[in-house]
């Protein structure tokens, strides 16, 4: 379940609003009902299949990566084959309106390593169609350089599919086991692969 404040408030938040729906629509998200956490939120749309970019991305989250993130390719964060297993979660929290908790470790430039929880959340456009996820960068910890020292790598280290059963007010936890390349002088390379009844990633050795 949820490490950090944010990503425990957000999810509540969500689950408030879907009030037993897939997910909220996009417009009945009021800033000023989650203003805390802001600098720390994004918010994706599916403009084709695959990519997903951002549409609104916080003031800290720009800050973390160094440059403005608003229409760029949201998996492109990520390194090598981590690129497809970020697109294809995204795929999954839209396609079963699943929300997903993840944990990942990042480095900065000058090599120093922190890590985030991020929580995805889908969101229906004013159709009603899936095609939008809400989102939130927790750090894990609360390093004097983040914000200065801009994050250039990513390893995603564990994932965890939130399912909300009906009736229900707590989501059940699907956990995801993740084995983790250890040598961080390279971008690890992370296949997906579902394995009931759970899922599992398993990495690959190239």
């Amino acid at each position: 379940m949820t490490k950090t404040r944010a990503a425990r408030d957000l999810l509540a938040y969500w689950f408030r609003l879907a009030a037993g729906r897939q997910a909220p629509r996009r417009d009945e998200i009021e800033p000023r009902d989650i203003k805390r956490y802001l600098p720390d939120m994004f918010i994706l749309e599916l403009d084709k299949p695959g990519s997903f970019t951002f549409r609104l991305a916080g003031t800290a989250i720009c800050a973390n990566y160094g440059f403005e993130l608003r229409g760029e390719d949201f998996a492109s964060l990520w390194q090598g084959e981590g690129r497809a297993t970020m697109t294809g979660l995204l795929e999954r929290v839209i396609g079963n309106a699943e929300p997903v908790l993840v944990e990942f470790a990042a480095e900065s430039m000058r090599e120093r390593t922190v890590r985030f929880e991020l929580i995805l959340l889908p969101l229906a456009a004013a159709d009603g169609r899936l095609s939008r996820v809400l989102g939130c960068f927790s750090p894990l910890e609360d390093p004097f350089w983040l914000g200065s020292d801009p994050l250039v790598r990513q390893w995603t280290e564990t994932i965890e599919v939130l399912d909300a059963e009906q009736g229900k007010t707590v989501p059940t936890t699907t956990r995801v086991e993740l084995d983790v390349d250890e040598d961080h002088n390279a971008p690890p390379a992370i296949a997906f692969r579902e394995v009931r009844p759970y899922l599992r990633l398993v990495k690959t050795d190239t």
